[in-house]
């Protein structure tokens, strides 16, 4: 039987986090009860993504430093020779740990996040003191020669901050900056969901979003990693690259592990479509299964390339939304 090549392997470790963050669609935080799989599970998948001829690691969460065994896992990958992204939010990384996380020669980005143009406003959205530890994790990694990626995550409020954001990042370090709006809420009450409605970025604000993004991305070409916001000449040529590829938008192999082990081509939790059990096996069959899904996929996709004819549009969540309606 044939198998789709995993090439890239996208690793949730953990639900868990150390921040309070109030659209979290985990809806976060240190209270967050999920299964965990173990080291040894984590391993076994690590090994069998490279047997299989994997070649590119994001570890990510949750926050993944909140597990103990971390740096355990990250020895792993290091001895295996595989490539990695990690991603942290900073605040629980100490000086010690940025020295060993340094140290990898398999680290090939670090991955972390800003809601905010400064400490007040990231604050007011993750709910505990963490931007200058984010800032203070940049400055020791760009200093080690490690390339760094800032997610910008955006509440309405601060909308307008985008330019300052991106200025005082692509000024002071070797990153790439994406920026997102917060466009939905995570997996809260409905009180939680209408106190934080506010933090919305809607859909009549798209456009003066992507505007403000493009103008960046002028200034600093190829440092703007695409938004989720797109309109329609976006979706279309993102379609178009991969159209005619036998497997589709899966050609590259792209696999999200949750911490439970199950298996999606989706980083949205709301993705109906799992095949199976990581820790079992990371061997995903192309077989009827796997074509139903490209099916599934494509015609999702067109009706978001319809839907953006008329308005701006957030693609991956729209993706998912149309995959969960067939």
């Amino acid at each position: 039987m044939d198998y789709l090549p995993i090439k890239t392997l996208y690793l949730e470790v953990t639900h868990a986090c150390n921040q309070r963050c109030r659209h979290c669609y985990l809806d976060g935080g240190m209270h967050h009860q999920t299964a965990e799989m173990s080291t040894e599970q984590i391993k076994h998948i690590i090994k069998e993504f490279q047997e299989q001829g994997g070649n590119y690691l994001i570890i990510t969460g949750g926050e993944p430093v909140v597990r103990k065994d971390i740096f355990e896992i990250l020895d792993y990958a290091e001895n295996l020779s595989i490539p990695f992204n990690f991603a942290s939010n900073g605040l629980a990384m100490t000086p010690e740990r940025l020295e060993k996380l340094a140290g990898y020669r398999c680290l090939d980005m670090y991955f972390t996040s800003i809601l905010g143009a400064n400490a007040r406003q990231h604050k007011d959205i993750t709910q505990r003191d963490s931007y200058d530890k984010v800032m203070e994790a940049l400055a020791f990694l760009d200093s080690k020669g490690i390339f760094t990626y800032v997610q910008v995550t955006l509440a309405k409020e601060y909308l307008n901050e985008i330019e300052e954001i991106g200025r005082k990042l692509l000024d002071s370090y070797n990153c790439m900056v994406k920026f997102t709006p917060i466009a939905a809420l995570g997996s809260k009450s409905e009180e939680e969901k209408e106190e934080s409605k506010a933090l919305i970025i809607t859909k009549e604000d798209f456009p003066l979003f992507l505007q403000k993004v493009e103008a960046l991305n002028q200034r600093y070409p190829e440092r703007i990693d695409k938004s989720n916001i797109q309109n329609y000449d976006q979706i279309k040529a993102m379609i178009s690259d991969y159209q005619d590829e036998p497997l589709y938008s899966l050609s590259d192999g792209f696999l999200a592990v949750r911490p439970n082990g199950d298996m999606s081509f989706s980083c949205n939790m709301d993705n109906p479509y799992t095949f199976g059990k990581a820790y079992e096996s990371i061997r995903i069959p192309a077989d009827e299964k796997l074509f139903h899904y490209i099916d599934i996929l494509k015609t999702a996709e067109q009706q978001v390339l319809r839907d953006s004819r008329e308005n701006i549009v957030e693609v991956d969540v729209l993706v998912d939304y149309y995959i969960k309606k067939q």
